[in-house]
């Protein structure tokens, strides 16, 4: 099963999530939120929900990358490594080298209705195997006999983004 692959790990962050670095992550994008909902709605006959701004004026689409510089900061603070996603024997060095944020909904007036999405991509990974429901990967490289290896578990929010057999 060798292959090159590409793991993205997803959070969604609302009004409800109880880690400081969530609530964090929620409170300064949807500040940014209500300041770029204002650039792009219209004066005259605004609006308060995303889609609704979105189907009005398609140039919103912008909205969630600018809304990345305010989650940046905080996940500089990770330093590429997301520790709240263990693998088998606790270990928690999940690593990512870059993200994305995407807007599920958000309301000018109403902070329970702004939700995002962070996922996280990882650097290129050696998978050598699938083993009862696990991941057997490495990120050294692919030469060579032998491999300083560690197991994920399959994770509902973790999926193969890059996917290159040897």
């Amino acid at each position: 099963m060798k292959a090159k692959i590409k793991l993205a790990f997803r959070i969604v962050i609302d009004r409800n999530s109880s880690i400081p670095w969530d609530q964090y992550v929620f409170e300064d994008t949807y500040f940014e939120y209500k300041i770029q909902h204002q650039v792009f709605d219209d004066q005259e006959n605004p609006v308060k929900n995303y889609w609704e701004l979105l189907a009005k004026n398609p140039h919103a689409e912008k909205i969630p990358f600018l809304l990345s510089s305010a989650a940046a900061n905080y996940v500089s603070q990770l330093h590429g490594v997301i520790r709240s996603l263990p693998d088998v024997l606790g270990n928690t060095f999940f690593p990512f080298e870059n993200f994305k944020l995407d807007l599920v909904s958000s309301h000018t007036e109403d902070p329970s209705k702004h939700k995002i999405g962070l996922t996280f991509y990882t650097p290129e990974l050696f998978l050598i195997d699938i083993i009862d429901g696990r991941y057997l990967l490495s990120r050294g490289t692919t030469e060579g006999n032998s491999f300083e290896t560690f197991m994920l578990a399959f994770h509902p929010q973790v999926a193969i983004t890059y996917y290159s057999p040897l």
